[in-house]
């Protein structure tokens, strides 16, 4: 009994020992998990009413890390996998992490990523918009089309720099023959200084053949006036269609975007915007938005919102509703509109 106590008392003293110890590595579980009740009625299509994952954010579960690695050097991480709320099901079955699966390397002069990433404009164009790229209340983000995310990715982040940061990143496609084929190039540029925030970002896909193949930019910037955020956001990307091969150099289509919140108590904040779509492909498949939602913070982490907007189409533009997380949209009927109503609740932690 006496060595089973000496035992006992020595591994009590060497746990202590290990709990006192400064921790040099850091791991946080996180997530968004944003379920809402979506109405749409497309022209030619009918009315549909739904329960859907994603509608101001996706959802997603994700754990993120890092360690000091002394002199200023720190090891990053983060896995993040998309799941939809209404079914518990993954957005993407055939990956294990299908958002993000990347390491990297934080210096005092920035940080370098390696691996499966999200691509800055995603990152980037939710600035631009009252409705942070996302409900169907989001025109730009309803009428843009472009990657989410790039596997074989190398970024560099800068540090703030006078109230500047950048970013420069390219994704590997893999090829021999030639050895750009499929690469993926993208940039971003971005000043914060008060109530002022201004940016832009850009990315360019090679096709098969190592030549460029789509051209996708977003700019756009917000200012706060006390209680009132005024917004604009601009979108210019060659990506017709969903379908990458029907992309033609020279042909764009360009969104348009103005929206405002404001800011009644420090829990509701109310939202409005338009939004218009040109197509230069000499088509004239344009189309607008006007949308309007409410988003009152319960606390830091609960939220409920919702959204009305009406989506009109011409000549032979199909956009829909889309919101943020991975659906099939009701989809109209060539140069028909949509009218959408959506009321939802977000919780992260």
């Amino acid at each position: 009994m006496r060595k089973m106590a000496l035992a006992c008392s020595a591994a009590l003293v060497a746990l202590g020992t290990v709990t006192v110890t400064p921790a040099r590595a850091e791991v946080t579980l996180y997530g968004i998990l944003d379920t809402y009740l979506g109405y749409t009625n497309a022209g030619g299509k009918g009315a549909q009413t739904a329960m859907q994952s994603g509608g101001l954010s996706a959802s997603r579960v994700g754990i993120r890390g890092s360690e000091d690695l002394g002199g200023g050097l720190r090891a990053t991480f983060d896995l993040e996998n998309g799941i939809l709320t209404n079914s518990g099901a993954a957005t993407d079955s055939t990956l294990a992490f299908s958002r993000s699966a990347w390491v990297g390397l934080g210096t005092p002069y920035g940080e370098f990523r390696f691996g499966r990433q999200n691509s800055v404009l995603l990152l980037m164009h939710s600035k631009f918009d009252a409705f942070s790229g996302g409900t169907y209340g989001s025109f730009l983000h309803n009428a843009s089309t472009f990657v989410f995310r790039y596997d074989n990715m190398i970024t560099y982040w800068s540090p703030n720099i006078a109230g500047f940061t950048f970013s420069a990143g390219a994704s590997l496609g893999g090829q021999t023959s030639p050895h750009d084929a499929l690469n993926a190039y993208v940039g971003s540029i971005d000043y914060q200084r008060g109530p002022l925030y201004l940016g832009v970002s850009h990315a360019e896909q090679n096709g098969a053949n190592g030549k460029i193949n789509t051209k996708t930019t977003f700019a756009g910037g917000s200012y706060q006036f006390g209680s009132l955020t005024g917004y604009f956001g601009y979108y210019r990307g060659n990506n017709l269609g969903s379908n990458i091969s029907t992309n033609v150099e020279g042909k764009y289509h360009s969104v348009y975007s103005l929206s405002t919140t404001y800011s009644v108590t420090p829990a509701l904040r109310l939202a409005a915007g338009v939004g218009y779509a040109q197509d230069s492909s000499g088509q004239h498949n344009n189309a607008g938005e006007v949308s309007v939602g409410a988003f009152y913070s319960f606390s830091k982490r609960t939220l409920v919102y919702g959204t009305l907007e009406r989506l009109v189409n011409r000549h032979g533009a199909t956009y829909a509703l889309i919101a943020n997380g991975p659906i099939t949209p009701n989809t109209p009927t060539r140069g028909e509109g949509v009218t959408g109503a959506q009321l939802g609740i977000l919780h992260s932690f």
